[in-house]
């Protein structure tokens, strides 16, 4: 660089030149242009490392709170199951219906929860089509089943205030009818997308790491 220190530029007179010093420019401009390219790049990997830590607290707060949540209905409805058993007083006719609610809501949590709350926290299904195939068919089937459970139970008792002899009526075998037509539709219900009842989209949404019950119109109604 000491061979470029001067550059000496003549204008005519023997006296007069024009000197720059190349050092102090280059070093100027690279000085520059790593301290422009430097503090990016560590902003970048703070932002980075930032961003990392935050997804990392989120999922673990969301683990904790949905295995809370299937601990608890798992723990609520073993506890409505063993009263009904244990409890000669709750074993009447009325409340077959209530245990059977609480074996639906029990397969939600052992069934469905778990594999929602994997699909949550991954934020896609990563899974497999066939495992999507499986929780869609066990989701719809134990949702229809408790909610068809539902509509049993306050059908049974509006026939029980509404009419003095349906109480004399209700016997066991009625109900059980009743538990068995409930959940043979929710069956139906939740098998009809197995035997081809899906909509074109079905396989394409599993590519993209979405696994969704059937959206076809018909079967959605």
């Amino acid at each position: 660089m000491n061979a470029y220190r001067n550059i000496f530029i003549d204008n005519g007179s023997p006296d007069s030149y024009l000197s720059s010093d190349i050092n102090n420019f280059l070093n100027d401009s690279f000085n520059g242009t790593f301290n422009l390219s430097s503090t990016p790049i560590s902003n970048r990997t703070d932002t980075s490392g930032d961003e990392d830590v935050t997804e990392l607290i989120v999922m673990i707060v969301t683990s904790v709170l949905l295995g809370l949540m299937i601990l608890m209905t798992i723990i609520g409805n073993v506890f409505v199951i063993a009263a009904i058993i244990l409890e000669r007083n709750l074993q009447n006719v009325a409340n077959y219906l209530v245990a059977s609610l609480a074996v639906a809501d029990l397969l939600v949590a052992c069934l469905v929860m778990p594999l929602g709350a994997v699909y949550e926290i991954s934020q896609g299904w990563i899974l497999g089509p066939e495992l999507c195939d499986i929780w869609t068919s066990c989701d719809v089937l134990c949702c229809t089943a408790s909610i068809l459970h539902l509509v049993a139970i306050a059908t049974d008792r509006y026939w029980a205030v509404t009419n003095v002899d349906y109480i004399h009526s209700r016997t066991s075998g009625r109900v059980s009818v009743m538990i068995g037509l409930v959940w043979t539709v929710s069956i139906v219900v939740s098998l009809a997308p197995q035997f081809g009842w899906k909509d074109p989209e079905y396989m394409q949404r599993i590519e993209q790491q979405k696994c969704m019950v059937s959206q076809d119109v018909a079967y959605q109604i």
